[in-house]
């Protein structure tokens, strides 16, 4: 009957689910991530299996057999394991939280022991490039204009189950809020900047944009302009078309006033940018022109002997980094790719120069030759990563073994069919965890 009736083929599969679910009952006390949902997923996918692969007796009754016992087997060791304590994630490492509290808030840690096997498909880099990062992570470089420290925290978007259950660093701090992702910049400057600073993305190399994909890009950046005030959008130069003359790279660059909260501090008493920082500085929250004041009035007396940190997030409801999506909140989300040339993306703090050879009543270019950075780094995404001779050209070709696993990746991304696209979107939840 099972060799002759697909019905009767979902049937048996449906009862090893079943199985499954009686063996979570009797045999376990508690669930941290894994819910009814996972299972209803993988059975799902079995069933469309059942459908689509040619009928095979020998086939389905080995499926039918040992489909429970795999995923009890699956259960029981990746997704179940006793409690853990928090982890305080400094320095690219995980160590245990401290119970002391403190006056500059929450830490960066969670009591769900799946932290400790967190991970998502973002990348970034400082550059000059020491190696590559990881989201939830703090890096600091020394350059020749300014000792940096960096922090990137994500909410999982690409995983809503995990989001949910808020078994990712940095959960406490996304709770109750609409930010995708948070940025923490904080740098001493070495040489003062004498110029406007500007903070903006960068991409490489040139690519001229469909017509649907330019007015996309322009409601993008109208609704930037209404969160960040001034937006400076440069689609590039044509390398082919600009003879002997400098060309623009493709940018996007507002004021440094348009970041989303500000902090100046004495050398010695700086914000750890693993805390939370509610209630520290100035927020552009409270009121947009007093926070552009605040700021250039900061910045017209800056000093070698004050640490400042800087943090951005509203741009997030545009940008998902994670889901690697651009878009209007609440409306449709667009393949970040198709807006860049390369799916790798420079952020800079720089001061531009003036141009002597432009037109005064023209707006400034951004060209290379006028910027003096103070803050480098770059980003991309493992579900859907550069090219390796890309990320060389970016960040270095010391980095050559860690960039193996991106192209590794790519290559399967490339060579996966439907089918197989289809089982490891449904079976990965539930065998990942």
């Amino acid at each position: 009957s099972i060799h002759l009736c697909p019905a009767f083929r979902c049937v048996a599969l449906c009862s090893s689910s079943v199985q499954v679910m009686c063996y979570l009952q009797q045999h376990t006390t508690k669930m941290y991530i894994v819910t009814s949902s996972y299972l209803v997923r993988a059975t799902l996918a079995l069933v469309a299996l059942a459908l689509v692969v040619p009928k095979s007796l020998h086939f389905w009754l080995v499926l039918v057999a040992v489909s429970g016992h795999v995923c009890r087997a699956v259960v029981k060791s990746r997704v179940f394991s006793t409690p853990c304590e928090p982890v305080l994630l400094e320095h690219g490492k995980a160590t245990p939280c401290p119970s002391s509290s403190s006056s500059q808030g929450a830490k960066v840690c969670s009591a769900d022991s799946k932290v400790h096997s967190y991970e998502d498909p973002l990348r970034w880099s400082l550059l000059p490039s020491k190696g590559i990062n990881r989201t939830h992570e703090v890096h600091m470089q020394d350059t020749d204009t300014a000792a940096v420290k960096i922090c990137i925290m994500a909410r999982p978007t690409h995983d809503t189950d995990c989001d949910t259950s808020g078994a990712y660093p940095s959960s406490w701090h996304f709770q109750g809020r609409s930010r995708k992702w948070e940025a923490r910049i904080q740098l001493r400057f070495k040489q003062l900047p004498k110029n406007p600073l500007f903070v903006g993305l960068e991409m490489e190399g040139y690519k001229r944009m469909p017509l649907l994909v330019r007015r996309a890009e322009s409601a993008l950046v109208a609704a930037a302009r209404k969160l960040l005030g001034p937006v400076y959008r440069s689609h590039g130069d044509d390398p082919s078309k600009a003879d002997a003359a400098e060309v623009e790279p493709p940018c996007v660059s507002v004021p440094l006033y348009a970041c989303d909260q500000m902090i100046a501090s004495d050398v010695g008493e700086e914000p750890d940018i693993t805390y939370s920082l509610q209630g520290l500085g100035a927020l552009r929250a409270g009121g947009f022109a007093t926070f552009r004041e605040h700021v250039n009035a900061t910045l017209d007396d800056v000093s070698t002997d004050k640490v400042y940190t800087f943090c951005i997030w509203s741009v997030s409801n545009l940008i998902d980094l994670l889901r690697w999506e651009i878009g209007l909140p609440l409306g449709p989300q667009m393949d970040s790719n198709r807006f860049v040339p390369e799916p790798v993306v420079t952020v800079a703090m720089y001061e531009l120069a003036k141009d002597k050879t432009a037109d005064a009543s023209s707006e400034a270019r951004h060209l290379l030759s006028l910027k003096r950075y103070f803050v480098q780094f770059s980003y991309w995404n493992t579900s859907s990563p550069p090219a390796l001779k890309i990320l060389q050209k970016v960040i270095g070709r010391s980095c050559q073994p860690a960039l193996e696993e991106p192209a590794a990746g790519a290559e399967v991304v490339r060579q996966a069919t439907f089918v197989k696209q289809f089982v490891e979107y449904y079976l990965s939840p539930c065998m990942s965890r």
